[in-house]
């Protein structure tokens, strides 16, 4: 076979070689630019804010004591929340590493989640349905993680 042949039949191979390594290094890179979005908006003063109000005047708290928290407080408590979904949801589908996650932000995050139940609660019986849901699942799962990894 001459050269020409050889360099037709392995020129096409090669390009998809070439063609795999480059988007699958352009997706690792796009999930390590997601990831720092989202942590970002994690560490951003806003959440680190209401992260702070739920393990200080949430976590073991009645409804009745949830109640007299005010409206400026159970937004901040809501947004962190809503922030703590959408990392959560990002991690469902794939757009960032979840070990990153697990890694970087999984115990703070976990208790952070924890510390919400009363509100959860409180939420679930005011308007029918339990908010947040992708936000529990996943720190249930960075529980048993870190659960998982102290046991090693």
């Amino acid at each position: 076979m001459s050269l020409s042949v050889w360099l037709s039949l392995i020129s096409p191979a090669v390009a998809v070689l070439v063609a795999v390594w480059g988007f699958r290094r352009s997706t690792r890179a796009d999930r390590l630019r997601a990831f720092f979005d989202l942590h970002e908006r994690y560490l951003a003063a806003e959440v680190r804010a209401g992260r702070r109000i739920l393990h200080q005047l949430v976590a073991g708290r009645s409804p009745e004591q949830l109640a007299e928290l005010d409206r400026a407080t159970l937004d901040r408590v809501g947004y962190t929340l809503a922030v703590l979904n959408s990392i959560a949801i990002a991690c469902a589908g794939g757009y960032v590493d979840r070990k990153l996650v697990r890694r970087s932000m999984g115990r703070s995050y976990a208790s952070a989640v924890a510390a919400a139940q009363p509100y959860l609660d409180r939420v679930q019986a005011q308007r029918g349905y339990r908010p947040y849901p992708f936000a529990e699942a996943l720190a249930a799962e960075l529980r048993e993680g870190a659960h998982v990894e102290s046991r090693d």
